[in-house]
């Protein structure tokens, strides 16, 4: 009978630590913080909905993968933390071609331009940023890779 309560006692922790941890990671969410500190912004657009993120562990380096969508107009504001400078994507472009792991966290789409912050920015170790849009500039990939 002991043992059967001890396993009770310790199923039941287990559920409370699971119901805790979703309940934290529902009510923290730091993707929103996360894109806005990549593109080195004051604020995010009120538009900016639907932030995936996604991080690899790299003792070293950063390197990390953000998707969302945005109203058009607010695209630009996006863009003010870096210098950019542009290209027109190729013809068959997705912005999963562009994220750092094989995770998709976000709705891949068809690329259309994709933004790179100039090189000088990111001192002697090196580095990129990426910020690729669709045709309708609603949806966006940030990917980040920092030495």
């Amino acid at each position: 009978m002991a043992i059967r309560r001890k396993w009770l006692y310790a199923a039941l922790a287990w559920l409370a630590l699971v119901i805790a941890s979703v309940t934290a990671m529902t009510l923290y969410d730091d993707a929103p913080e996360r894109l806005r500190s990549m593109l080195k912004i004051e604020e995010l657009p009120a538009s900016v909905k639907n932030i995936r993120c996604s991080d690899t562990f790299v003792t070293t380096d950063v390197l990390a993968t953000c998707g969302f969508e945005i109203e058009p107009d607010d695209m630009v504001s996006m863009l003010g933390g870096w210098r950019f400078s542009g290209e027109k994507a190729g013809p068959n472009t997705r912005s999963d071609d562009y994220a750092n792991d094989d995770h998709t966290y976000f709705t891949p789409f068809k690329a259309d331009y994709i933004y790179r912050a100039d090189d000088d920015q990111f001192g002697t170790a090196g580095g990129h940023l990426l910020v690729v849009i669709d045709e309708d500039r609603r949806n966006a990939l940030v990917d980040i890779y920092i030495e």
